[in-house]
């Protein structure tokens, strides 16, 4: 029989409004801006910009406690952002980075009732006659809805994800908040392609609060990605499925992070993640998609080292040509053309604003020669021992020009699989050879 819970206390799920959500974001930053001024004075004077960095650096860290409950308790994008910044140690201080990682695993789970509710709502028939057994404790609560363990009638043990009530109406005013911050860049950028970025940002969000979407995409992609030898994808139950439930098969394994941290030697670890690595670029030259919210949180070691790809709510297809494009930064830099960039980045969408030039050759080859180092060189390369940011962030402050210089909208998905990718490498010390597996991708997709 089900399994029922007993009223407990702690944290729970809150509703709340847009203009509510707007000053719960307002105000944790303005604490966070606040600490930064309490931490200068007094301070020595030294050069300003240091100072300001450093005194953000600690009041980040500081305050990293007070974001991850505010995130956490506010669900929808807000959390989703928190999210992406775990997984990029090298764009926030690493400290704060391993705080805030806690987004990834958990956060303020709905109550039984509200859960038995949506199933309800969703399915047309109550919980009890749904499942032999409900497990009320999620296995995990993320931003958009949580995960429960349960067990059908017909004995399979399935994963039961129930989304958050009105999550898609807290997804909106999330994002209309997010587009009226960034209606503030309008000084540096052209309105349409922040509008193009908005949209994309918005349609990507908002697919991942569409069960129905996900369902048909974890049928249609999961066959896709399947064809992998080192990937399992879950099966849809249909039957049990609906606009706020998604029952699928039960997948055994570990939380891929927390999978590789209790491996027992840096070699099995560097395995592992080499192979995560590994399907990422299978995915995108040749499937021409992206699985793209890659925190650890969404993927499993199987019991038999696979991967189990989980959550298939943002997904992304590409032309090929696209693609195939970004393969023309390394030939060109493997072959030392760095006259070739430009037509290269032009080609990928990358533009001028207001006027702008963009970048020349000579700004491209420095930004491709920090940004893709992992693939450049044949030899055994150590993620953790490679922190291009401050290297990037010096570069950008003596080249402004380039704030008006813009990547192409649909390219932010890619850019959010890369942090997320490279940020776990960077974070388990992951060393193998990366240039020969770019060149073998390469020569396969006929670009050498």
């Amino acid at each position: 029989m089900a399994r029922f819970p007993v009223d407990e206390e702690g944290p729970r799920y809150k509703r709340s409004g847009r203009l509510k959500r707007f000053v719960r974001l307002s105000t944790t930053a303005a604490s966070i801006a606040g600490s930064a001024v309490v931490k200068r004075v007094g301070q020595k004077l030294k050069a300003q910009e240091d100072d300001q960095a450093d005194a953000l650096r600690d009041a980040l860290v500081g305050q990293a406690d007070h974001l991850v409950k505010t995130m956490g308790e506010m669900k929808g994008a807000a959390m989703k952002i928190g999210q992406m910044l775990s997984v990029a140690p090298d764009v926030v201080p690493r400290e704060f980075a391993e705080k805030i990682k806690a987004l990834q695993a958990e956060s303020v789970p709905m109550p039984y009732e509200l859960v038995s509710e949506q199933i309800e709502k969703s399915l047309g028939l109550p919980l009890v006659d749904v499942f032999r057994y409900f497990d009320p404790d999620p296995i995990g609560a993320a931003s958009i809805g949580q995960v429960h363990k349960a067990r059908l009638f017909d004995g399979r043990e399935v994963a039961v994800k129930v989304q958050y009530p009105d999550i898609q109406d807290t997804l909106e005013a999330d994002l209309k908040n997010l587009g009226n911050l960034a209606g503030l860049t309008l000084a540096f950028a052209e309105k349409s392609i922040v509008d193009e970025f908005m949209e994309e940002i918005r349609q990507g969000i908002m697919d991942e609060a569409d069960y129905n979407k996900e369902a048909e995409s974890l049928r249609k992609y999961g066959a896709i990605l399947s064809e992998h030898p080192d990937i399992v994808v879950p099966k849809v139950i249909d039957e049990y499925s609906g606009d706020c439930v998604l029952t699928m098969e039960f997948m055994e394994g570990k939380k891929l992070d927390v999978a590789v941290d209790a491996l027992p030697t840096q070699e099995e670890k560097d395995r592992v993640g080499y192979m995560f690595s590994e399907i990422y670029v299978w995915m995108f030259h040749e499937k021409f998609l992206l699985h793209a919210d890659p925190h650890p949180g969404n993927f499993l070691l199987t019991p038999d080292n696979k991967i189990g790809m989980l959550d298939f709510g943002c997904i992304r297809e590409y032309d090929p040509e696209f693609c195939d494009t970004w393969l023309e930064i390394l030939i060109a830099k493997w072959n030392h053309d760095k006259d070739d960039l430009p037509r290269v980045f032009k080609k990928l969408g990358f533009t001028g604003m207001r006027g702008s030039a963009g970048a020349n050759a000579s700004q491209l080859n420095e930004i491709a020669e920090m940004t893709v180092t992992p693939f450049l060189y044949d030899r055994t390369f150590n993620w953790g021992e490679w922190h291009p940011q401050e290297e990037l962030n010096q570069f950008f402050r003596g080249n402004l020009g380039l704030m008006q210089y813009a990547s192409p909208p649909k390219a932010i998905f890619y850019f959010r699989v890369a942090l997320g990718v490279w940020g776990f490498l960077q974070r388990c010390h992951i060393k193998g050879n990366w240039y020969r597996l770019a060149r073998e991708v390469a020569e396969k997709r006929g670009k050498l």
